[in-house]
């Protein structure tokens, strides 16, 4: 066997986690120590010659080198923490789910896979998806393809009450919310930004529509985060209430929110949101709150209330 042969061969076996213990090369390829003390020098000089995301160690404890990840290698903790929030999130078809958490696993070497894998394992077995039951990937980096080519698509789309229509819109944004994907596009028909659930998208096409904007109807995403709640939009207001409950709690739901005054058993905050899916939020607090501003708002909250009582009777 030739060095690159010899070179390769211990280079894959330190990728796939093993330990590479010079006395058992040496033995192997039945060269002496110090051409294997080469193979190490020339695997170092290749690791920093290509800017590879690897040092080559060496352990006492184990007799032998290892591939360690430099800082901008993903580390079993991010690894773990990012299946965990995916299997919260319960986004995806079991199959789909599967298939991604196995991949994660992938870009950890074998030793941290073994770690992983019973941590999870009872939370994977009892694993339930969402009703619909739709394959996500190939969808969302398609639309995610779309956003970043800026190309128009007719979509044949079911409504919440399944009536199903067809839309062309201008795909800006994937946002992930309460559960589900969602695309926020651009639709000429109504010059506003709407949101369609990436599961309910029955079909869609490119278009050769062409679709334009005004700067004022530019979607921003990131303002939208901090402002809109189960992705219902509605009226832009500044809110104010007061809050009897776990301070930490509403802070974290608005994330523009502060505390403007401090009482002996509640709190009043103010934040800048969107009226609809604040007021849903808002009424599963229960007596934990009291809106008082704006005006229009505090109405609002009396004539639904209203009616929620209305049922009872």
């Amino acid at each position: 066997m030739n060095a690159a042969y010899r070179q390769l061969y211990i280079f894959q076996s330190l990728l796939t986690g093993h330990v590479a213990v010079k006395a058992e090369l040496t033995s192997r390829f039945d060269v002496t120590p110090r051409v294997i003390q080469r193979d190490f020098s020339q695997l170092r000089e290749f690791l920093a010659a290509e800017n590879l995301d690897y040092r080559l160690t060496y352990s006492r404890r184990l007799n032998g080198y290892q591939l360690q990840g430099t800082q901008t290698t993903i580390t079993k903790q991010s690894i773990l923490l990012l299946i965990k929030v995916l299997l919260a999130s319960r986004s995806l078809p079991t199959v789909e789910m599967k298939q991604t958490i196995t991949s994660l696993l992938s870009l950890s070497i074998p030793d941290d896979q073994r770690e992983i894998q019973p941590i999870i394992k009872n939370e994977l077995f009892h694993y339930h998806p969402l009703q619909h039951q739709q394959p996500l990937l190939n969808r969302l980096w398609q639309f995610s393809q779309f956003i970043t080519q800026k190309q128009p698509v007719t979509i044949i789309y079911q409504k919440q009450h399944r009536e199903i229509v067809t839309r062309t819109i201008l795909p800006e944004a994937v946002i992930f919310s309460e559960y589900y994907f969602y695309v926020v596009a651009y639709n000429a028909k109504y010059r506003s930004n709407l949101f369609y659930r990436l599961d309910r998208i029955r079909h869609f096409q490119t278009s050769n529509q062409v679709i334009t904007r005004n700067r004022a109807e530019r979607f921003e995403d990131g303002e939208l985060r901090q402002l809109i709640h189960y992705m219902t939009p509605g009226q832009k207001i500044t809110l104010r209430f007061k809050f009897w409950g776990i301070v930490e709690a509403a802070l974290d739901r608005f994330p523009t929110a502060k505390i403007i005054s401090h009482h002996s058993d509640y709190v009043i905050i103010e934040t800048i949101t969107f009226d609809l899916g604040a007021k849903m939020w808002l009424l599963s607090q229960g007596t934990n709150v009291e809106v008082i501003a704006p005006a229009e708002f505090v109405a609002s909250m009396k004539t639904t209330l209203a009616e929620m009582t209305a049922r009872y009777h």
